[in-house]
């Protein structure tokens, strides 16, 4: 009887003991399948990449210079350079232009009220609504499309594109053509390009408009100088890199 007890209970035991080896391995194959997982999706996420780069890389037809992966880098011996010399050129055209349409000015004897700027978005021409306008009107004066037209001579011999904005003062205006200030503002701006899409070699596609009425001063609305100043037609040629939306001068 002792022995029979003996031998169920090395029994018992070797039976808790194969018990924590199935156990042990179950968590061994889950932990192989966890890490054979993650190396799959990590190989997924690189072919993919490699797909992608490859695919611009064919677009841009280069040569890669960066790393030895799977597929050609995106980034070019030349593209540096080469976006370097088209920004050096852009900023030469542009200041070329700028000496253009303050020679025009020049030409007409309108140094006063006319100024000529360079920004971070291009080259701004801020005209005096006095200069191109009578009061309260948006239909422009015989000189206004002599000036118009010279700068817009200036104009055509670079491709990029105009916008022109519109402002008013802070002065209520309620007539039968113009119920306020926006629409004064707009059609301002709406006659100026009018006037620069009939300069030969202009391309209409390039022009925009827009109209602020009151709203973006550069100066008090509580003297009349100011009131003078803010009251304007900005005509603004635009660098490439700025995407053509009509943003005014800001706040």
């Amino acid at each position: 009887m002792i022995g029979d007890e003996e031998h169920e209970g090395m029994g018992s035991e070797s039976g808790g003991m194969m018990r924590w080896l199935i156990t042990y391995a179950d968590l061994i194959t889950l932990l192989l399948a966890f890490f054979i997982i993650l190396y799959a999706i990590n190989r997924t996420q690189q072919i993919k990449f490699s797909l992608v780069a490859q695919a611009l890389a064919n677009q841009f037809d280069s040569k890669s210079i960066v790393g030895q992966g799977l597929g050609p880098s995106v980034i070019t011996q030349n593209s540096g350079i080469s976006t370097l010399a088209a920004q050096k050129q852009q900023l030469q055209s542009l200041s070329h232009l700028q000496n253009r349409i303050q020679s025009a000015i020049r030409s007409v004897g309108l140094t006063q009220e006319v100024s000529v700027h360079s920004n971070a978005r291009g080259v701004e021409v801020s005209l005096s609504a006095s200069t191109l306008f009578a009061s309260g009107s948006a239909r422009l004066s015989p000189g206004a499309v002599i000036l118009l037209d010279r700068v817009g001579g200036a104009l055509a011999s670079v491709p990029n594109d105009v916008e022109v904005v519109g402002y008013t003062d802070s002065t209520p205006i309620r007539t039968a053509l113009y119920p306020s200030n926006w629409q004064l503002s707009a059609m301002r701006a709406a006659n100026v390009v009018y006037v620069l899409s009939r300069v030969p070699h202009i391309n209409p596609q390039r022009l925009s408009l827009s109209g602020f009425g009151r709203y973006h001063p550069v100066a008090t609305n509580r003297t009349a100088v100011g009131r003078s100043e803010n009251r304007r037609v900005n005509i603004l040629v635009l660098r490439n890199s700025v995407a053509q939306v009509a943003i005014g001068n800001g706040p």
